[in-house]
């Protein structure tokens, strides 16, 4: 499943890249949180109660940040495990000044979903995903148009 999106935001890019790879600061935006538990500022563990129809459960996401070029590229990746399924992602955040001041933010995620949740369908599977990722955006930006 691919997932994309863009958006602006006032803040300046180096405030926009220190929160994208703030695990404390993502955490926040992350729907359903039960716990974090971060090793380092590049490698934590988020607790996350998810499920799609009748399969929910919590699942036990790792996520590595695998590059980053401050501040204008990341890319994290996340495997994680729990319902009998398991979710391996890859998220890649690139931005670029707006004239006029500001960031604006492109962003994009792969998810490979396999196990129980698979098999409840891909368009009930993808429409979830989608929902959680998007809401997941929305909150940073949200986040940063406040800062």
């Amino acid at each position: 499943m691919h997932f994309e999106g863009t958006f602006n935001v006032k803040a300046p890019k180096e405030t926009v890249f220190s929160v994208i790879l703030d695990p404390n600061q993502i955490s926040q935006c992350m729907p359903d949180l039960q716990k974090l538990d971060v090793k380092s500022p590049d490698d934590f563990i988020a607790i996350i109660k998810a499920g799609v129809s009748f399969i929910k459960g919590d699942f036990n996401l790792h996520f590595t940040t695998v590059e980053k070029t401050p501040p204008t590229h990341a890319k994290l990746t996340a495997h994680g495990t729990g319902i009998g399924s398991t979710v391996d992602m890859e998220t890649i955040m690139d931005l670029a000044d707006v004239e006029g001041g500001g960031t604006s933010m492109k962003w994009s995620a792969d998810a490979k979903i396999g196990g129980r949740i698979a098999s409840v369908g891909q368009r009930l599977l993808s429409g979830q995903a989608e929902k959680i990722i998007k809401n997941l955006f929305d909150c940073l930006q949200g986040k940063l148009e406040a800062a």
